[in-house]
């Protein structure tokens, strides 16, 4: 074992390459952009809850009771949830962290029929510890749509937050979990570094043995549905890691980033009814803008792979009559793998915008990072090592939102987020120009959405002279100049009259301000 730790792919342990000593896991002189720590601090945790009201609220107890700084700790929960019957995440865990009061609740049995009467401790909002810090969307069970559609509601409550966490309703935190999390983020050494893998079970949580052995998902399949796949729980793993592992999956139970991941690759609302190809299909938009997922050092979030206690399940959603929904959902995803068939070609699906693939990376680098062939849906060979991937340079002057498509039509509507009123990047048509002087984001195709107050400048780190902004003017720059120039010249003209009696051009002796000689 070396003193980087090593890595288990389900077969065989392979060492892990000590950074410090080989420079293998860089190609060339190229490094990820290193991590900038100039945000609030503050943690959005996205939770989506499917009739998961009792396990939803013990996740919040002890999301909160577990954090080292649980004021800088705000919830975007979605609940989907029977109305008149199912115990409510909010209401419950309001019960839970509360001990005033009692207040009878009426529901309706949903299989006698009948009313019956709850006792539940449920106090007045202004008597729940923390309610201020939960932002909430309600939606009817009947009108639920799948995970990875109810996860793209969150966007309508993320904030100016500055870090975001994804998990699910039923999850158990390690005790100061947020600041070990800035910690191993940090520790990737990249400002678009994701934490991810697949959550340990939260019947390991005491075996205190077992913190530094992470699951690890290393093989890589393909479902029937053409479309990449890799085990829910992890099929290797991880021990004795001295930093954050490269890797080549990503997991929805747990994912850790700067919030401006949610600003270029937001979750696709317009995919319902899919789980299982979720996982790679939003590992592909988001890597191809730039982002990389790790392996951390150490379990911080379990989750509960129990059934629901309360007797429901994800399947309510699947019904064979949204099958064809759903089989639309895939071919939307399949166009921008590439992989669809002779039916769905021509489509234009894949033209998608924010919802496909960055400019920064390719799907072809894609195919040869993780080991695969879309084209051929060849699986990842079992006998790659799982363990010293090599981080995949890019043109850090192209932004993580710029498309693959310089020019798409048709687009379903772009993602709004109505709380959050600082965007890390933003659409260069919608930047407005204060005045003429030349400033340094105009210089830039991935300008910082507020200009000069700091020094990311879209996805690097620059200093005012750094190569990287260039010693030309942009297109938009030297084009909106043209039209000053354009009507400075049509002010000056104006202010010549063509004289009715003499029909020869008179220059008026005050321009702006011109009276008949």
């Amino acid at each position: 074992m070396t003193s980087a730790g090593r890595v288990f792919d389900g077969t065989s342990w392979t060492d892990v390459e000590d950074a410090t000593t080989t420079s293998s896991s860089i190609r060339g002189s190229q490094r990820p952009v290193p991590p900038v720590l100039d945000g609030d601090g503050k943690i959005h945790v996205a939770i989506a809850s499917f009739r998961d009201g009792t396990r939803c609220a013990q996740t919040l107890m002890d999301l909160f009771a577990n954090a080292k700084d649980p004021d800088n700790i705000v919830v975007g929960l979605v609940e989907q949830n029977y109305e008149d019957g199912d115990p409510f995440c909010l209401e419950l865990y309001c019960q839970q962290a509360s001990s005033d009061g009692k207040l009878e609740i009426y529901r309706r049995d949903t299989i006698r029929k009948d009313t019956i009467k709850v006792i539940a401790k449920v106090p007045e909002r202004s008597q729940c510890p923390r309610i201020d810090q939960i932002r909430k969307i309600a939606v009817h069970n009947i009108a639920a749509k799948g995970p990875g559609w109810a996860r793209s509601l969150g966007r309508k409550v993320l904030g100016n937050e500055e870090f975001c966490l994804q998990i699910d309703a039923h999850s158990k935190f390690i005790p100061g979990w947020d600041a070990v999390l800035k910690e191993e983020w940090k520790a990737a050494e990249n400002e678009f570094a994701v934490l991810s893998h697949p959550p340990p079970r939260t019947s390991n949580f005491d075996k205190s043995v077992e913190e530094k052995v992470v699951p690890r998902n290393c093989a890589v399949d393909f479902l029937d549905i053409r479309v990449p796949h890799y085990s829910l729980g992890g099929d290797g793993k991880v021990e004795n890691l001295k930093k954050p592992l490269l890797s080549h999956t990503w997991s929805p139970g747990f994912s850790f980033a700067k919030c401006h991941l949610e600003e270029s690759a937001p979750y696709d609302g317009f995919t319902p009814y899919v789980a299982g190809a979720e996982a790679f299909s939003r590992y592909a938009r988001f890597w191809t803008r730039g982002y990389d997922v790790y392996t951390p050092t150490r379990n911080i979030v379990y989750h509960n792979y129990n059934p629901n206690p309360d007797g429901h399940g994800l399947m309510e959603w699947d019904k064979p009559l949204k099958r064809r929904i759903k089989n639309k959902s895939l071919t939307r995803i399949r166009s921008f793998l590439e992989v669809t068939d002779a039916d769905e070609r021509g489509l234009k699906l894949d033209n998608l915008g924010i919802y496909g693939l960055g400019k920064r990376r390719t799907l072809k680098q894609l195919n040869e990072f993780v080991g695969i062939d879309l084209a051929k849906q060849q699986s990842r060979p079992s006998n790659l090592p799982c363990a010293n991937f090599h981080w995949v340079p890019y043109d850090t002057s192209i932004s993580p939102i710029e498309n693959l498509y310089n020019n798409p039509v048709d687009l379903d509507p772009q993602p709004e987020f109505p709380l959050r009123t600082e965007l890390i990047f933003f659409k260069e048509e919608e930047v407005v120009m204060p005045d003429l002087e030349v400033l340094e984001s105009d210089l830039h195709p991935m300008a910082h959405a507020n200009v000069g107050a700091k020094e990311v400048v879209g996805a690097s780190v620059v200093t005012p002279s750094s190569p990287v902004n260039g010693n030309f003017p942009s297109f938009l720059t030297i084009f909106i100049l043209w039209i000053i120039g354009l009507l400075a010249w049509l002010y000056f003209t104006i202010n010549l009259k063509i004289s009715p009696r003499k029909g020869r051009v008179k220059k008026s002796s005050h321009p702006g301000n011109l009276k008949d000689k």
